[in-house]
């Protein structure tokens, strides 16, 4: 099914960004979203097929509108993420509010017209066997002939040992990580800075959890058009998230009053601007 191009534009009272991505991400399969900061203004764009894009209309005191154009979100600088660790390790285990919107308000206030953007793609993949595989191995299960063949050829003595081998608090620790993320929702993501200038991008980094770490930067090549991210998709490194380790990545804001966001119909009152699209 193609996908269009919509702006998600949320009302002026618009609360519990936190909650209501993840109550999004319950029902949606395929997307990639865009916030967006350019001419002192934040925009959030989506790119959806019509299932997932009526999953995102439903957003309570929010409005999605669809796009007349294709956006070239074009940076000379961008920077791509992979997990710092194994991906059924979570790098986060709840959802903060996004400090995203606020950093882009300072960073307009720091350096007047600066642009820049997080872009994510995200596709649901159940990875509950792979991440019970892994927490398998760190306990020490085998396969059960392995076990029947080795219990044959080993010593009774040596058995007894093997049985009184206890993992170390570290490992049990890792392990119940492990088992949390394998009950929730996986998304195979990509996720990517950019800007105009590396100094922006080393700020938005601020706004990424620590569990990962740029893998690939470009300066001024066709791969800084952020806009074609699911087209090359399947060429680029993803994370392996939880709907919440995702939804801590893209929540939406927290209030939506404070800050100079593309609105529904009404301004907030700090937005003095009209955006067009010319604008993209």
């Amino acid at each position: 099914m193609s996908k269009k191009w919509y702006e998600l534009k949320l009302y002026p009272n618009f609360k519990d960004g936190e909650e209501e991505i993840l109550n999004l991400l319950y029902r949606v399969d395929e997307f990639a979203v865009f916030i967006l900061r350019k001419a002192n203004t934040t925009r959030i764009l989506v790119r959806a097929d019509d299932i997932n894009a009526m999953h995102f209309a439903g957003i309570a005191n929010a409005k999605l509108d669809r796009l007349e154009w294709n956006p070239s979100l074009r940076y000379n600088f961008s920077r791509y993420y992979r997990m710092r660790t194994h991906y059924a390790l979570p790098i986060v285990q709840e959802i903060r509010p996004s400090i995203l919107y606020n950093m882009l308000e300072e960073l307009d206030s720091n350096d007047n017209g600066m642009e820049c953007i997080l872009a994510c793609y995200a596709i649901y993949r159940d990875e509950s066997y792979s991440i019970s595989r892994w927490i398998m191995s760190k306990e020490g299960h085998e396969h059960a002939i392995v076990k029947a063949l080795k219990s044959m050829f080993t010593p009774s003595r040596v058995k007894s040992i093997e049985k009184a081998k206890r993992l170390s608090p570290l490992t049990e620790s890792l392990i119940e990580k492990a088992r949390w993320k394998m009950r929730l929702k996986h998304f195979h993501t990509v996720i990517a800075l950019g800007a105009d200038n590396t100094r922006v991008l080393d700020m938005l980094e601020g706004a990424l959890p620590y569990g990962l770490v740029a893998y690939r930067s470009e300066e001024h090549s066709y791969e800084s058009d952020l806009s074609s991210i699911v087209e090359r998709s399947s060429m680029l490194k993803k994370c392996i998230l939880s709907d919440i380790e995702l939804a801590s990545m893209i929540a939406l804001p927290k209030d939506a009053s404070i800050l100079r966001l593309v609105t529904a119909d009404t301004r907030t009152f700090t937005t003095g601007l009209v955006v067009d699209a010319d604008m993209l």
